[in-house]
């Protein structure tokens, strides 16, 4: 008996095959790079966004094991984003590692950063988020999640990253613009799938 492929994903990969091109790679907030992946976030806007209990991620609960080791595959850019107590917005990168012990979250941390990751983003205006990312952050309030993956897909890793983002965080709420191209993204609560090492 053959394990049962969720329908989202043997269309995510029937799409991607179509667009196949060349890799590309771009950085969202200035921590993150963003390996290449092919369909629009709308595509997926149908899937069920309610989150699983256990797992945290978006969808049926019976397919939280299987996201969770597609987002192992293919993890897309994920930011933490916060406000400081001068209404500037701080980020830090978040990266999936084997811990030795599983998977886990785990932040990176700059040569330069101070303790914790945290940076401030001065110039995160001119991504042009589209709904304005600070009106959705709460001055001192309690940080968010930021995930996200190219929307413009040009490459199967922008198709997969695309897929992973929408399967695991949910559809996307919003987008910006680097480097010319568009990214979708989400804002979650907590970080999806794995546990954290922090």
């Amino acid at each position: 008996m053959h394990p049962r492929v969720p329908k989202s994903r043997i269309l995510a990969l029937a799409l991607a095959l179509a667009f196949s091109l060349p890799t590309l790679s771009g950085c969202a907030l200035g921590l993150s790079t963003i390996a290449p992946a092919a369909m629009s976030f709308g595509e997926y806007a149908g899937i069920e966004a309610a989150k699983g209990p256990d797992r945290n991620t978006a969808g049926p609960e019976d397919e939280q094991s299987e996201r969770c080791d597609t987002l192992v595959q293919t993890p897309p850019g994920v930011e933490e984003v916060r406000k400081n107590a001068d209404d500037e917005i701080e980020s830090r990168q978040w990266r999936l590692i084997d811990s030795g012990d599983g998977m886990k979250w785990a932040i990176v941390q700059p040569k330069m950063a101070p303790p914790g990751g945290w940076q401030p983003k001065p110039g995160i205006a001119k991504l042009q988020f589209s709904p304005e990312l600070a009106s959705q952050l709460k001055r001192g309030g309690d940080p968010r999640y930021l995930a996200y993956a190219p929307e413009d897909t040009e490459t199967i890793a922008d198709s997969d990253q695309e897929t992973t983002v929408t399967e695991v965080f949910g559809p996307a709420t919003g987008k910006f613009l680097w480097h010319g191209r568009t990214y979708g993204y989400v804002l979650v609560k907590k970080l999806p799938c794995f546990k954290s090492l922090n």
